[in-house]
């Protein structure tokens, strides 16, 4: 090959399967590397998401108990809602619901 003897030949093309191995490996930490930064970058922007709508909620949660607040106060004036209902209610207006005929006369 070239014109070189056996063993220049041998030592030419081991070091071109080192140069080659060390291009590959190179080049397999690189894609990783690549794919780690991608992967980071969607993470940071998952978080960067969650942490507005976090921020979002507190904001609100105040609004929301406020709100509750004023429903439980317009349940508890309502005459007999804080009563027990009857026995077997929720059966007849399921019955009534469904358009079923009621069972007594």
């Amino acid at each position: 090959m070239f014109g070189l003897d056996k063993a220049a030949t041998r030592i030419v093309q081991i070091g071109a399967l080192i140069v080659a191995l060390i291009f590959l490996g190179l080049t397999l930490s690189y894609c990783h590397e690549r794919g780690q930064a991608r992967k980071a970058r969607a993470e940071a922007s998952v978080a960067q998401a969650t942490g507005k709508a976090l921020d979002r909620v507190a904001a609100e949660t105040p609004i929301i108990r406020q709100e509750q607040a004023e429903k439980q106060r317009e349940v508890d004036s309502i005459e007999g809602s804080d009563t027990r209902l009857p026995d077997g209610y929720g059966k007849s207006l399921e019955r009534v619901r469904r358009g079923d005929k009621p069972r007594h006369p």
